[in-house]
């Protein structure tokens, strides 16, 4: 279970972010359980992963906003998630607007988690 003590921040989202990270946190997952070895660290971050879908799957859907606690290494974990999205999507999506596009939702969202951490 986290600890969302001190070292965690209340970071507000909007359901349209909410459901983006959804989808780019099982894309990542079902990335890194192909792609990186297994190990104690990469079970950890499934698990971090894991436990932040269900989190943010709980959140009832007719919200427009919710503010969510997130420790540092949760937030840590939605970035490295977003960037491998992200270059999955450069590698196996050949460039077209559509892709550029995503793209720029995803670092802009990255940009966003940064933001609201500072």
């Amino acid at each position: 279970m986290t600890n969302y003590s001190e070292s965690s921040k209340n970071l507000l989202f909007s359901m349209n972010d909410l459901q983006a990270l959804r989808s780019i946190i099982r894309g990542y997952l079902a990335l890194m359980q192909r792609t990186v070895p297994a190990s104690f660290e990469r079970s950890m971050r499934i698990y971090c992963l894991e436990e932040l879908y269900r989190r943010f799957s709980g959140i009832p859907s007719d919200a427009l906003e919710v503010t969510i606690p997130l420790t540092v290494a949760e937030v840590k974990a939605l970035d490295e998630a977003i960037k491998g999205f992200a270059g999955f999507v450069r590698q196996r999506v050949p460039a077209n607007r559509e892709r550029n596009e995503v793209i720029g939702s995803l670092e802009g969202l990255r940009q966003h988690l940064a933001r609201m951490l500072a």
